[in-house]
């Protein structure tokens, strides 16, 4: 039997990582719409129907929700559709704004969710009402892309934005709007990731225009091939990662060279292709999989995998860790420690290696030993609006918000881990009281 390397896997043919040039600026934009807008007192409605406390998110502009559709570059040099979402602060005339960005978590559909029923264009929403012009891309492969998105892809995430921050300068023109060159940026895991993807490639760039002041990476999986790919050997929230990202990984690098569905055992091999079409959600793939992720690829695979460090599907993984680079701005990485879904040892490896190759400006925020994935989204948000905005007015050495709001923001977290850590002690006790009648 031949080496299953060389039977299986050839060597890639597309656009690696590092392979790409920027063409042209000019003219990356397709069309635009204006999709909603609102006022300050609508906005203030908004934020009361929503619950969330004015401390967390400052309304000091009402805001123009655009979509937008622009063309990018695809692995092998053509160029595509992308999308992304606009929130426009209403400016006064003349009046100048940095810009933010605000990557998104993982998406398995193509659709977007409705703007007012996704807490994470809130985020967006809360970031232009507080005197960023913001940018939310899509990704290649969700809203009005026309390709499969590539999963962790740290390439294809950082042109989503540049190529964005291009067509958005045409559309600018059009509305007349001027801005800063300070370029904010930020997002929640997966969106962690193309942070910093984006803040590599941005100041790899250079350009004048388009300067990076501050990132703030929050639960992100950096170090895919380290600290995150040990999840793939336990009991995991989210086995689906798993196939998304070897599925679409074929799709930028073209590894493997034949069904790539043939590296997962029956009947993973035939359910699996069901779900990468974008039409269904996280939660149902999840269903159809195996607790441990692992269990889902054929036994040769996992032991090249753990075994050969030629192995080409852990090579390109490795390639898409996105942490060993030394950054010119300041980055504030935010994590919670017991996130079960991105690993806190993402923050920690990430922040150890740009301190030790002479990163002068890193920051690492433990922001909970209670919460998981989900529950400290919120607070890390919470943080990069006070980082992000002590640098704005130049409190560069200050790490938190003002004293009253962080006294606020403290209260509301320690009632929020208490209220967690109750529920969850009510579900062991249910769970143990009907394996004791289970038992009788």
């Amino acid at each position: 039997m031949k080496s299953i390397v060389a039977c299986i896997f050839a060597l890639f043919t597309f656009m690696t990582l590092n392979g790409a040039e920027l063409p042209e600026q000019e003219g990356q934009l397709i069309s635009h719409r204006l999709k909603m807008s609102f006022s300050i007192d609508e906005l203030k409605d908004l934020w009361k129907s929503k619950q969330i406390p004015k401390f967390i998110a400052p309304l000091n502009y009402g805001i123009d929700i655009y979509e937008v559709v622009y063309a990018a570059p695809w692995v092998d040099g053509t160029m595509i559709q992308a999308s992304g979402l606009y929130f426009l602060p209403q400016m006064k005339p003349g009046e100048q704004l940095p810009v933010a960005v605000y990557h998104h978590g993982t998406q398995l559909t193509r659709d977007r969710m409705p703007i007012l029923q996704d807490a994470q264009k809130g985020v967006s929403i809360g970031l232009a009402a507080d005197g960023f012009i913001t940018l939310m891309p899509d990704y290649y492969g969700i809203g009005k892309s026309d390709v499969r998105h590539l999963y962790q892809h740290a390439w294809s995430e950082a042109m989503s934005t540049i190529y964005m921050l291009y067509a958005i300068d045409e559309l600018n023109e059009i509305l007349g709007v001027d801005r800063k060159a300070d370029i904010y940026l930020t997002g929640y895991s997966q969106g962690g990731h193309a942070t910093m993807a984006a803040h590599k490639y941005l100041e790899k760039l250079a350009h004048p225009d388009y300067k990076v002041v501050a990132s703030s990476p929050l639960s992100g999986a950096y170090d895919m091939s380290g600290a995150q790919s040990k999840v793939m050997f336990e009991t995991y929230t989210q086995p689906f990662y798993l196939p998304y990202l070897l599925v679409t990984y074929q799709d930028a690098y073209g590894y493997f060279s034949g069904d790539i569905y043939e590296v997962f055992k029956p009947p993973y091999d035939t359910l699996i292709p069901k779900y990468m079409d974008g039409s269904k959600g996280h939660s149902a793939f999840n269903k159809v999989l195996p607790d441990v992720p692992a269990d889902m690829l054929k036994d040769e695979y996992i032991h090249e995998f753990k075994t050969n460090p030629d192995f080409p599907i852990l090579q390109r993984i490795e390639e898409n860790n996105i942490y060993e680079w030394v950054p010119e701005a300041p980055v504030n990485f935010c994590y919670c420690s017991n996130d079960e879904e991105a690993a806190g040892e993402n923050s920690v490896a990430a922040y150890n290696w740009m301190k030790e190759n002479g990163a002068n400006d890193v920051r690492l925020n433990n922001l909970s030993d209670v919460f998981y994935h989900n529950d400290c989204a919120l607070f890390a948000i919470v943080e990069t609006n006070f980082f992000f905005n002590n640098i704005r007015k130049g409190k560069l050495k200050r790490r938190k918000g003002p004293p009253f709001k962080r006294w606020l923001v403290k209260i509301y977290k320690r009632r929020t881990e208490k209220k967690i850590l109750k529920e969850r002690n009510e579900q062991v006790h249910q769970t143990e009281s009907l394996r004791a009648k289970t038992q009788e």
